[in-house]
């Protein structure tokens, strides 16, 4: 899984951006799950963000060659990757209620020939 993390912290409120290539469905195993929320904590240290974010945020995603195309379910998977109160701490967002906006897409690109 790759995972592409932006932040615009002088936004109100701020915005994380991602681009997660290969996310995983919600019914995946929890292995997985917790597999992703350190490849979502290694993206987000990448661009300074090694707390768990205690504020309100709006957060951009969008989903590339995704391992679903069930837009609902890529979602939870990814709201329980990053959410304190779920699987092994630390998350990425004290709590999902944080994220007071949302916007996700999927991208499936052509296949090179």
């Amino acid at each position: 899984m790759k995972i592409i993390a932006q932040y615009a912290g002088t936004a109100e409120p701020p915005v994380l951006t991602l681009y997660i290539h290969d996310a995983p469905h919600r019914r995946m195993h929890i292995r997985v799950i917790e597999q992703y929320r350190a490849d979502l904590r290694k993206a987000l240290a990448k661009i300074g963000i090694v707390e768990v974010i205690e504020h309100q945020i709006e957060l951009w995603v969008l989903f590339v060659n995704p391992s679903s195309p069930d837009l609902g379910n890529l979602y939870l998977a990814l709201e329980q990757a990053m959410d304190d109160k779920t699987l092994t701490r630390p998350g990425i967002i004290r709590d999902d209620s944080l994220i007071v906006e949302q916007s996700t897409r999927i991208l499936y690109p052509p296949v090179k020939k």
